[in-house]
């Protein structure tokens, strides 16, 4: 981990790291899907794939709160990423949220509609497909079982196109080369959380701009849980805009460099 990107949060019941990059006057806060090691690991690696935002913006990387328990909803966790924005000073921003993140993100602009500029939901749902039920439900069963080697073979091979995983499986599997018994404890915690995603029926209380991306390969919480998304949006009058990348995997974001200038575009617009 970075120690000069990487900064730590704390209010009054928690503690949340996050990264910070870029040096623009709007802040861009992107919060990540689950993860076997910790995102922030790799804050250093950050400003390549958003380097056409560094100018513009302020980019911040936010983790999960440290300690967090079973049950841990994901509208406790959009509550504690308002108070660590709170904290930090920011009272208004676009959002990107992918995967998890995106629910995280939905519950963030169906609550706190006053901090949401736009919204950007990567590769997300607002319920539970029953692919994604399975998919990541066994990711959780061999988490806790402490199976390493067995979950990291299927978060790779569901999070990525065959192509894609193909071509970077020797250095996906390095980056997870150890992974601790409190990495997948901690893991199991967050994929459960993921069950219980229920946003559908309050979309229309989101107000702001918002971009959905899906993938046509995605085989975690499918395409077609995008497409569902914004065709809500869109019948509930939220301003949506949506495209499919056809030939990707669930993380479209890490194999195509346009989809951040995909994001930046929208954002300017």
């Amino acid at each position: 981990m970075s120690d000069s990107l990487v900064h730590t949060v704390r209010t009054d019941s928690f503690e949340m790291d996050y990264a910070k990059i870029g040096s623009g006057e709007k802040p861009l806060v992107i919060i990540p899907g689950i993860s076997i090691k910790d995102p922030l690991n790799y804050a250093n690696s950050f400003s390549v794939p958003y380097k056409v935002f560094l100018n513009d913006y302020t980019l911040y990387f936010f983790d999960r709160k440290k300690g967090a328990e079973k049950g841990y909803s994901l509208e406790q966790m959009a509550d504690d990423q308002v108070a660590a924005l709170k904290v930090i000073g920011i009272e208004k921003a676009d959002i990107f949220g992918v995967s998890q993140g995106g629910m995280i993100a939905q519950y963030i602009a169906i609550r706190y509609p006053q901090v949401v500029r736009k919204l950007v939901l990567g590769s997300s749902t607002s319920c539970a497909e029953p692919l994604q039920l399975e998919t990541i439900g066994n990711w959780a069963r061999l988490a806790e079982a402490h199976k390493a080697s067995e979950l990291v073979e299927s978060f790779i091979d569901n999070c990525f196109s065959e192509k894609f995983a193909a071509r970077y499986r020797r250095a996906l599997m390095a980056m997870y080369e150890v992974v601790t018994d409190a990495e997948m404890d901690n893991f199991a915690i967050f994929a459960h959380a993921c069950d219980f995603v229920n946003t559908y029926d309050d979309l229309g209380k989101i107000k702001c701009p918002t971009l959905v991306l899906g993938a046509g390969k995605d085989r975690v919480t499918t395409c077609e849980a995008s497409v569902k998304l914004a065709d809500k949006l869109k019948a509930e009058g939220v301003p949506c805009e949506s495209y499919i990348y056809e030939d990707c995997g669930h993380a479209v974001f890490d194999e195509l460099s346009d989809y951040k200038k995909r994001i930046f575009d929208f954002l300017e617009r």
